[in-house]
């Protein structure tokens, strides 16, 4: 892959995901147990690592911080 991701951009991705998926493993695990109130807390946690990505993916596409650097051609021949 040829295109140029800032550090920032890439923790963000990592933290988020990272996130998303263990709040969301929690959840089923707690829902199968059951214990309803931990797992609709562990549903509610999944929801603003939800909105961090959906950030950073905006806002790194709206500035500029991912994609073919200047020096790069935007298409291969």
């Amino acid at each position: 892959m040829n295109s140029q991701v800032t550090p920032f951009v890439l923790a963000g991705r990592i933290f988020s995901i990272i996130g998303m998926g263990l709040t969301a493993a929690l959840a089923i695990l707690l829902f199968i147990i059951p214990e309803w109130w931990w797992g609709i807390g562990f549903t509610l946690a999944f929801f603003p690592f939800l909105g961090l990505i959906i950030f950073v993916e905006k806002y790194s596409a709206e500035h500029g911080l991912i994609g073919p650097g200047p020096d790069l051609p935007a298409e291969p021949d």
